[in-house]
């Protein structure tokens, strides 16, 4: 494992092993705050990714739009097919909040793997068909 950033007494060590930075002089609660850091950037990128599968930014923007829309009609103005829209928005941010948590408690368990499908929240049918429609 690489660590990207680390004081050590010889000065700011970049992209360096354990054994680089022990070598040097970091300590070991500065090695294991640095691993820790590692792990977290690791787990959001892998968070973002699976996000951005489903629903790339721009797609997520018009999603957002599109509820925005619906949303300022009443209740009973909405037709059938809105209200499903509005419902899979709904799952789409319990999701995202579902996957945020899963990051939170894989950074948290170094021998956890996050790349397995396992690791993550499914992803509601719902959510990826309301996606797939921008």
């Amino acid at each position: 494992m690489l660590i990207s950033s680390i004081e050590t007494p010889a000065g700011r060590l970049l992209n360096a092993t354990i054994e680089e930075a022990r070598a040097l002089g970091a300590a070991e609660a500065d090695i294991a705050a640095a691993i820790a850091g590692e792990r977290t950037r690791a787990v959001k990128m892998e968070c973002r990714r699976r996000i951005y599968a489903v629903a790339s930014a721009e797609t997520q923007t018009n999603m957002a739009s599109l509820a925005a829309v619906i949303g300022a009609k009443t209740a009973s103005a909405r037709s059938e097919a809105e209200k499903e829209q509005l419902a899979a928005f709904s799952m789409a941010l319990e999701w995202v909040q579902s996957m945020r948590g899963a990051a939170a408690t894989l950074a948290a368990a170094p021998d956890d793997d996050i790349l397995a499908d396992a690791s993550w929240p499914p992803c509601p049918a719902e959510v990826a068909a309301l996606a797939a429609g921008f």
